[in-house]
């Protein structure tokens, strides 16, 4: 966001298009970890005394990034999707399908990242918890507030009123989605209806297309929203192809889909805002070059005519084509 063009930094965030990666830890996820309670009570017992035979068949539909968090933000990656789970000993994990790392590590990682990179901003969205209480909503609230501090951009103002000049007069630089009844108290954080996020639940890519677009022209002109360009195996899908993998068998069917998608909608008041999807990196982070240069419609929107006759506009659009990832 550090190098986008000044008529689009004081547009409101939800207006523009950024990229984002699906279940974004599950790179720490290992083949032989534990079944998560994301799955159900029957998957978790059979990985218990079948694991050897269960847990890489879950691996392989689960993993859905292979790069560290800091290659994905360092690859234009600027909205982070984390699914959280509670072990016995009370300490917090990323999970999909099996266990992944514990995450205090992981946070301060992206703290260092916001560090060393001051101008750019960056939304995680706390998507679901498993086998949490207030408890542990309380001990995660208070990691987040202690790790990221000052950085975190407060729900007290209305969202068209965020624009990343806004958030660098206060030296915002996160935004957090917090989807439990907790942002009721908390104003740290950014509750979920706000940002909707409608899942496509499809591994048919027709169908895909059919729901972003239907799914798209709810977006409201005062929230963001969340477009999730992925296909998800059902259970009979994963039986057809019991030696695959998300990755092998699906992945390139939704890039092909989605990235044309992409191409063909535009940010803006009822237009994308934040796009994901599984493995961002494929061809050197390609998907977040597409989301990024959709922008370019809202510098052309966004500079009168006679600006774009002198030179000073024809740089500043020429550059942000150049940079394709760092400019977001």
């Amino acid at each position: 966001m550090t190098n986008l063009p000044p008529c689009l930094k004081s547009l409101p965030i939800i207006n523009l298009a950024i990229p984002g990666s699906h279940n974004t830890m599950t790179y720490t996820i290992e083949r032989n970890n534990d079944v998560g309670p994301d799955e159900s009570k029957y998957l978790r017992l059979l990985g218990k005394y079948f694991g050897i035979l269960l847990k890489p068949l879950i691996f392989n539909w689960s993993v859905t990034q292979y790069d560290t968090i800091t290659e994905q933000l360092n690859g234009g990656i600027r909205y982070l999707d984390f699914r959280l789970a509670k072990k016995s000993n009370n300490d917090i994990y990323f999970l999909h399908g099996l266990f992944g790392d514990e995450i205090t590590k992981y946070l301060y990682e992206i703290s260092i990242w916001l560090n060393n990179h001051p101008g750019e901003k960056l939304i995680i969205d706390c998507q679901h918890f498993y086998l949490f209480n207030k408890c542990h909503h309380n001990m995660f609230v208070d990691k987040l507030k202690n790790i990221f501090n000052h950085k975190i951009c407060p729900s007290t103002m209305d969202l068209t009123q965020i624009t990343i000049d806004m958030m660098n007069d206060k030296s915002y630089q996160l935004i957090i989605i917090y989807r439990n009844d907790i942002c009721n108290v908390e104003i740290d954080f950014w509750p979920s209806n706000l940002w909707p996020t409608p899942w496509p639940n499809t591994v048919n890519p027709h169908k895909l297309i059919d729901f972003l677009n239907t799914r798209l022209k709810t977006k409201l002109n005062d929230a963001g929203f969340v477009s999730q360009c992925l296909l998800t195996p059902n259970k009979s899908y994963i039986f057809k192809h019991i030696c695959g993998s998300l990755h092998r068998d699906l992945a390139t069917l939704c890039r092909t889909t989605s990235d044309n998608w992409i191409e063909n909608n535009c940010p803006g008041y009822g237009g994308l805002n934040i796009v994901i999807t599984d493995y961002v990196s494929y061809q050197n982070f390609l998907f977040s070059k597409i989301v990024i240069q959709r922008n370019s419609v809202l510098v052309d929107n966004n500079i009168d005519n006679d600006d774009k006759k002198n030179n000073l506009y024809l740089n500043e659009k020429q550059n942000y084509y150049d940079n394709d990832l760092n400019c977001i």
